[in-house]
């Protein structure tokens, strides 16, 4: 269900000239399943999301944990749309060139990252393993409580290492070698087409960074329990779902961009 005091904040935000509308994946988008690489963006939900893209002035991004290539295939969105796609909590966008690799530190860090990863999921059955372009992520989910907070605190303790950074989200610790996160990446974008307003959606502690940024004429919408610095809460993608849809509607009356003619030969 969508707050009263939410549809009225999304009417407003649509007649902005310029709007960002961006939203993670996991549990915004897509409900969160025992097997990611099963997870998928619910009916409607991306259509919604290409209806904006498709207006002047709005610029629509997905911001996720995932590395970009796996977001991609996730969704369906390519690298070069209208649509933007951020992987690795900012590390990697669609809006700028793919990263041109790690120094040499950064690759003996990473390396020496997941040598040590293996062994934790060595010693702890059933955690899994996540390789990124520049991080290595050590996964919980569906583990017994008394393991997954053992796996939690021998992956974290690593990211007290020189050169190593840590995320921490549901039942999952990211080590990342190259600091990024979603708050900047949303703000860089915003910066980079002069929106006026910013409306955002997310579930995780990772998001956070990006509500703690927003403005006055900003719209965060939390998705699910927990604390945040959100203005609005919904309960799950289904009411995703409908949000996405009302900011479509209320963006209606907004000219849509459309194909240039092909010019007639001379």
């Amino acid at each position: 269900m969508v707050p009263p005091g939410l549809t009225e904040a999304l009417s407003e935000a649509a007649g902005l000239p310029r709007l960002v509308v961006s939203t993670d994946f996991d549990g915004v988008l897509a409900p969160i399943v025992q097997d990611p690489t099963t997870s998928r963006a619910l009916p409607g939900t991306l259509d919604s999301l290409r209806a904006l893209a498709a207006h002047e002035g709005v610029h629509v991004a997905v911001v996720s944990g995932r590395d970009l290539a796996t977001l991609s295939g996730l969704t369906g969105i390519p690298t070069s749309g209208p649509i933007t796609l951020v992987g690795s909590h900012g590390a990697e966008s669609s809006r700028t060139p793919a990263h041109e690799g790690l120094t040499p530190s950064e690759t003996a860090v990473l390396t020496r990252l997941q040598r040590q990863v293996r062994a934790i999921r060595h010693d702890a059955p059933g955690a899994r393993v996540e390789y990124k372009p520049t991080a290595v992520v050590v996964h919980t989910r569906g583990l017994p409580q008394e393991r997954a907070a053992a796996v939690t605190a021998a992956a974290r303790a690593l990211g007290r290492q020189p050169g190593v950074h840590v995320k921490k989200g549901k039942s999952v610790v990211e080590l990342t070698v190259v600091p990024a996160d979603k708050g900047s990446a949303v703000m860089d974008l915003a910066a980079d087409v002069a929106a006026d307003g910013v409306c955002y959606l997310g579930d995780d502690a990772t998001d956070e960074d990006v509500f703690a940024r927003l403005g006055p004429h900003d719209v965060g919408i939390k998705v699910g329990p927990g604390d945040t610095a959100a203005r609005w809460r919904v309960d799950g993608p289904d009411d995703v779902a409908e949000v996405l849809h009302l900011l479509a509607a209320a963006c209606s009356s907004r000219p849509s961009s459309s194909p240039q003619a092909p010019s007639s030969p001379s």
